[in-house]
């Protein structure tokens, strides 16, 4: 038995141009809770290594009361930003790819994001995943960040919160430039178990969810591994790999205070063993252990790691 136990992905950080936009997307269409507003800390601010003149302002929301899979939107001030993934296209590498969220119905879901300013990558298809099937749909929102809307159909899931978007991310996506690479670095690494590998190929050219053109739909395999970090379901991640489409390298955007899906923060107990475990097994810390404030968890140990392809894991234990 090891001398720490990992909690969960208890949030992804989203760090947007708009925070009154952003939220009425969680809030007002979602029905997600507000779990709180604050003021970034100026602890944090330096742990990320921005100037003490930078603020930012967050606000953390969850769905239906789930504590993991939260997203804490932030918006930073007097500091220059860039896009972590502009314009960008699922094959592309770099960050944090997508978030997903299960729904009642993909189709209506679409159209009534459609009025709202969002653009669908195609139209809501049927999906063979893995041992899922799914109606699936991926479209762009504000500040180029691509969101993923489920609604599984075989086995059936009962989805139980009556709001637009009842349930956490449960998975996100982290698009790679070599699948195996990443593997080792997550299971061999930072001791993630891997749920399943699966694949998916067009047999002919057609129309598919990702908005490859139609003559390259056979001709590009997308190879993806789900992993669990605190070994259960709830809150998963997968790393995919577009074998046959070549993208832009995003890698060295996906850092404070630049804006899109910024990075995790995974809470656990026995940080200072998990530290020994993570650089042990040759890990290059990120972010070196330090003690922040981070509301509404209050005085915490963190440090963080990055990814091959830069998407940043922080991980905290509550004083």
């Amino acid at each position: 038995m090891s001398d720490y136990n990992i909690i969960n992905i208890r949030e992804i950080i989203y760090s947007t141009g708009n925070m009154k936009r952003t939220l009425h997307f969680f809030e007002d269409y979602g029905g997600w809770n507000r779990v709180g507003q604050y003021q970034t800390d100026p602890s944090v601010i330096a742990h990320w290594g921005l100037s003490s003149n930078v603020t930012a302002e967050e606000v953390l929301v969850q769905s239906d009361g789930y504590h993991s899979g939260q997203v804490r939107v932030m918006q930073f001030h007097d500091v220059e930003q860039e896009m972590i993934r502009s314009s960008q296209q699922p094959w592309d590498v770099g960050g944090i790819m997508d978030i997903n969220l299960k729904v009642h119905t993909v189709s209506e879901n679409f159209e009534r994001l459609r009025d709202m300013g969002w653009h669908g990558l195609s139209d809501p298809m049927l999906q063979e995943m893995g041992p899922f099937k799914l109606y699936d749909i991926l479209m762009r929102g504000y500040d180029d960040v691509i969101v993923a809307f489920t609604h599984r159909v075989e086995p059936p899931i009962e989805l139980k919160a009556q709001i637009n978007l009842p349930t956490h991310v449960y998975k996100t996506t982290l698009t790679v430039s070599d699948l195996e690479k990443s593997k080792s670095f997550f299971v061999d690494q930072l001791g993630c178990t891997v749920l399943t590998e699966y694949a998916v190929v067009k047999d002919k050219p057609q129309e598919n969810m990702f908005g490859l053109p139609f003559n390259m739909a056979d001709k590009v395999t997308c190879k993806a591994i789900i992993l669990t970090i605190h070994g259960g379901t709830d809150v998963d991640f997968q790393i995919v790999e577009f074998d046959g489409a070549t993208g832009r390298d995003f890698s060295d955007k996906a850092v404070p205070p630049n804006k899109g899906f910024l990075l995790y923060r995974v809470e656990l107990t026995g940080i200072e063993m998990y530290h020994k475990y993570v650089i042990e097994n040759g890990v290059s810390v990120y972010g070196q252990m330090q003690e922040l404030t981070i509301e509404p968890y209050g005085q915490v140990n963190l440090f963080s790691v990055k990814s091959p392809d830069g998407a940043i894991f922080e991980f905290f234990e509550r004083q």
